[in-house]
């Protein structure tokens, strides 16, 4: 993702039940958010994971499609989302390792099922 801080834009997703975006599981678009970008262009993406390591929150996003992903720092602003780029070499690292470790983790834990 090329943009530093981009806003989470929540009114984009239309739900299906009437749970009005409140712990919604209404179908496939429930984990799908459209980011503002800086070219004023708007982009879908999926939300991955949500993990908060000492004291802030990282997000890992995937563009919708893509077989790659993003991980971000993000703060809540009022009703919005702040997303950040972990510019820090060793805390992105650092956190990009959580995420495989719980991306391994469901992967083995969806193959234990499948096999049952």
């Amino acid at each position: 993702m090329t943009t530093k801080d981009s806003k989470l834009n929540t009114e984009e997703h239309v739900h299906e039940c009437d749970c009005d975006g409140e712990d919604c599981e209404c179908g496939s678009d429930a984990n799908i958010i459209t980011l503002d970008m800086e070219d004023g262009s708007k982009k879908d993406f999926m939300v991955l994971d949500i993990i908060q390591n000492d004291g802030q929150n990282y997000i890992a996003l995937s563009e919708v499609g893509a077989m790659e992903y993003d991980i971000l720092r993000f703060e809540e602003q009022e009703e919005n989302l702040e997303l950040s780029i972990i510019e820090d070499d060793t805390e992105y690292n650092r956190i990009a390792d959580l995420f495989n470790e719980r991306f391994a983790s469901m992967d083995e834990l969806e193959d234990t099922e499948i096999q049952e």
